[in-house]
């Protein structure tokens, strides 16, 4: 079977199939070979468009595919300073080599991208002049670099870019925890911050267009069908070219697009980072395979209403760190359990600490009520608390000032309401850790919330026998900077 023969046989396989499945007998049928998938996609768009476009499309389409020399024809040839070395890789509009320039003794390795025989008409030539300017206007460190542009000798266009040696993101995430996944792809999120803050949509985001080079940094590829967004005036033709698998809703019915366009492109390919597959809307998240609290992000990311989404890719990215820190975030519910269960999982250690010493405290509590005639062991039993308490107290106040403000807020407002609840019974804890509560609100500049902390702290001070005389010095100093007035305590 020939080339040609093939591209017909795909094509008539999955021209009647629902857009899901469409997708995935592509990807089967077509299996490392990024050509005859680029040719069967460039034949459904053209059975897409109305039937006068379709038979000038799909007949220009047919007669470039038979007459079109093979790829790897060009390899070894001098186009100017550049010497075509080996093919890597054909797209819709254009065939990649790499390349190597010479120039005044020097070498370097390139990337050109050169346009498909039979393309090269004034439409064709358009956009690589567009990908050209506006490749010139990005220069960000994880964005693929214009270095030139010429033509070949048969007078197709070139343009010469950074050439990138690595491997697509899918298949760089093969071999990584989820929490480096998302960590690069918060990095690709941060380029397309990058694009869209200049009002530029990407349009074609996928696995082969985000390349990992060897130290781990991406590279983001091909703005082939790119496009600045006040430059889309409507007059443009609704079929434009688009990988239907990755494609947001709005793009595959050829309506006008904006950057958000883009992020629902990125939620497909999160989903396909984490579990292995493209998923053809949210209800058709592999739920059992994702994290709980990732479910809510891919949703608002995958949202069929362009404004539901992230509004930008900076909110994507935040909310993935958020996740990454097991804090609440903007997709996912406000009710007060949610953020508890998320402040547990992220504190869990601290929070086993405070749950360890309140159930002493409890304990101990019933015990001096029920034991309050062995004066002795009543005492023992309040010194090994109170040296118990001022361990756990010093261990809070370092973990805490190590950890960010939102951390921060929330471990004093559950200390706090431990404190209310429970520690009433152990003078000694309670002064303590009161100590440390007023301590850590001066340091966040909040004196008024300080107060009450402190003005307790130094009149458990003043009665507890098991409060030594550096913490009685520690609480008056507290209250003093807290605005309490200790000679009305003192009286």
């Amino acid at each position: 079977m020939n080339h040609w023969q093939r591209i017909q046989e795909i094509f008539e396989r999955v021209i009647d199939l629902e857009p899901q499945e469409r997708a995935q007998v592509l990807r089967e049928q077509t299996a490392g070979d990024p050509e005859l998938l680029s040719k069967v996609q460039a034949l459904l768009q053209a059975d897409s468009a109305p039937l006068g476009e379709f038979e000038e499309g799909a007949g220009q389409l047919f007669a470039a595919l038979r007459e079109e020399a093979p790829a790897e024809d060009l390899c070894g040839t001098q186009c100017g300073a550049y010497t075509i070395e080996a093919h890597l890789s054909t797209g819709g509009m254009a065939h990649v080599y790499r390349a190597k320039r010479s120039s005044a003794g020097t070498s370097r390795r390139v990337a050109l991208k050169v346009m498909r025989p039979g393309l090269d008409n004034q439409r064709g030539a358009a956009r690589f002049q567009q990908e050209r300017e506006l490749l010139a206007k990005l220069e960000h460190e994880s964005i693929v670099a214009f270095l030139d542009a010429g033509a070949l000798p048969d007078g197709r266009p070139f343009l010469a870019m950074e050439y990138i040696d690595g491997v697509s993101i899918t298949e760089w995430s093969t071999q990584r925890s989820v929490g480096e996944r998302i960590r690069l792809f918060q990095k690709v999120l941060s380029t397309l911050q990058y694009a869209h803050q200049r009002l530029i949509v990407h349009r074609d985001l996928k696995p082969s267009n985000i390349m990992v080079g060897a130290q781990g940094s991406p590279k983001l590829l091909d703005f082939g069908v790119a496009e600045r967004v006040d430059e889309d005036d409507g007059s443009r033709p609704k079929q434009e070219a688009m990988t239907p698998g990755y494609a947001s809703p709005e793009q595959r019915s050829g309506e006008r697009l904006t950057t958000v366009s883009d992020l629902y492109s990125m939620g497909l390919l999160l989903h396909e980072l984490l579990v292995g597959r493209v998923p053809a809307d949210t209800d058709s998240l592999a739920e059992a395979e994702l994290d709980g609290q990732l479910i809510p992000i891919l949703r608002k990311a995958l949202a069929a209403d362009p404004g539901e989404r992230y509004a930008s890719a900076d909110q994507f990215a935040a909310d993935l760190g958020h996740f990454l820190r097991k804090e609440p975030h903007s997709a996912g519910s406000s009710a007060w359990p949610g953020r508890a269960g998320l402040f547990l999982r992220r504190n869990l250690w601290p929070c086993a600490l405070a749950g360890a010493l309140l159930i002493a405290l409890v304990f101990g509590w019933i015990s001096s009520h029920l034991d309050r005639r062995l004066a002795e062991q009543e005492a023992n039993s309040g010194w090994a608390a109170h040296a118990q308490a001022k361990s756990v107290a010093r261990i809070f106040e370092q973990w805490i000032a190590s950890q960010d403000p939102l951390t921060r807020a929330d471990t004093i407002l559950y200390l706090e309401g431990a404190l209310e609840r429970d520690a009433s019974g152990m003078p000694e804890a309670e002064a303590l850790l009161r100590m440390t509560l007023a301590e850590l609100h001066l340091e966040r500049g909040e004196p008024e919330k300080a107060r009450g902390h402190a003005a307790r702290a130094y009149a458990l001070a003043q009665v507890t026998r098991g409060i030594g005389w550096r913490d009685r010095e520690r609480a008056a100093d507290l209250a003093e900077r807290s605005g309490v007035e200790l000679a009305d305590m003192d009286e």
